[in-house]
């Protein structure tokens, strides 16, 4: 009898090892196709290095033939439906516009930004772009600026590089951007080694088309402000996690048949859930995204916020 219950025992181990190895092999890869604007754009600690302008899909707007991309940014509204009507015209006075420039082979080559204030211009920055060499990096050349008090835009002058490490300076040249490029570096010892970063400065594990980690030290091992990341195939995001105590942040990237259409994060404190803003993208019938919507909703269900940005173009001839 005793033999019997061993043999069973055996065999529901066996049973269930073939069944975890079976729902193992239907896991199946996320496939993604490339989009005009790569996910990663709508980080805005990416977004903002305008240094590093690899957002775009150049084949895509060259074949598109567009010659502007306008982003405008509104200010936000109170919804009190939790449906949204992407034909709706309820804008209010715009907040940002950023206009992207390419040239016929699809390359960015100036950029925009000009911001308001109940429909006034309080500042306005034009860049122009160069073509991008190591790193991708593009140098950025200040045109006609108006400076308002919130300006914190920078660009950043290449300060040394290597196959495992590079560094940029800030044209405040109050701090620099660090980036272990080498996953053999990644350790705290090895990035003070390489590094020797100031408070101020930003560490980025990975390449700034890829970062991996994104944090700031105190102490040489005081890790703070930290972002991670995780991609599914290369360098498309699946979640971004972000520690600033006692807020904790987790930001989702959604796919639909392949192709990106928003993203959903979730602010916690102290493990307790706050809010949550839900962001969708709308695509024309040539598949080029036309408005998105951030949708905010509060634990308690009450005060839904809204804010959205329309994109707009023109083309070549």
């Amino acid at each position: 009898m005793k033999r019997t219950l061993v043999y069973l025992l055996i065999l529901a181990g066996f049973l269930l090892s073939d069944c975890a190895q079976k729902k193992k092999v239907q896991v199946r890869e996320v496939q993604i196709m490339p989009d005009l604007i790569h996910p990663l754009y709508f980080q805005e600690e990416i977004a903002s290095l305008i240094n590093f302008p690899f957002w775009f899909n150049d084949s895509i707007v060259a074949s598109k033939k567009i010659q502007q991309l306008t982003v405008t940014s509104f200010k936000g509204v109170i919804s009190d439906t939790s449906v949204y009507n992407p034909e709706s015209e309820d804008e209010t006075f715009p907040k940002r516009t950023l206009i992207y420039t390419f040239n016929q082979s699809g390359r960015l080559i100036q950029l925009q930004i000009t911001d308001f204030s109940e429909g006034i211009v309080i500042s306005n920055q034009s860049f122009r772009i160069s073509e991008p060499g190591q790193l991708n990096y593009s140098e950025a050349v200040q045109k006609d600026n108006f400076y308002g008090v919130e300006n914190t835009t920078f660009t950043y002058d290449p300060n040394k590089l290597s196959p495992s490490y590079a560094s940029f300076v800030a044209s405040n040249e109050m701090d620099l951007i660090h980036f272990i490029l080498n996953k053999k570096y990644f350790g705290p010892l090895s990035v003070d080694s390489l590094a020797n970063p100031l408070p101020n400065d930003w560490i980025i594990l990975g390449s700034p088309d890829r970062p991996v980690k994104r944090y700031k030290v105190r102490n040489k091992v005081k890790e703070t402000f930290i972002s991670n990341y995780q991609y599914y195939t290369g360098n498309f995001p699946k979640l971004i996690t972000n520690e600033d105590y006692p807020f904790f942040k987790k930001r989702y990237f959604n796919y639909n048949d392949g192709h990106f259409n928003g993203y959903i994060d979730s602010t916690f404190i102290d493990k307790t859930f706050v809010t949550s803003v839900k962001s969708l993208i709308y695509y024309d019938n040539n598949h080029l995204p036309t408005k998105i919507i951030h949708k905010k909703e509060h634990a308690e269900g009450v005060n839904n916020y809204q804010t959205h940005e329309l994109f707009t173009y023109t083309y070549y001839p």
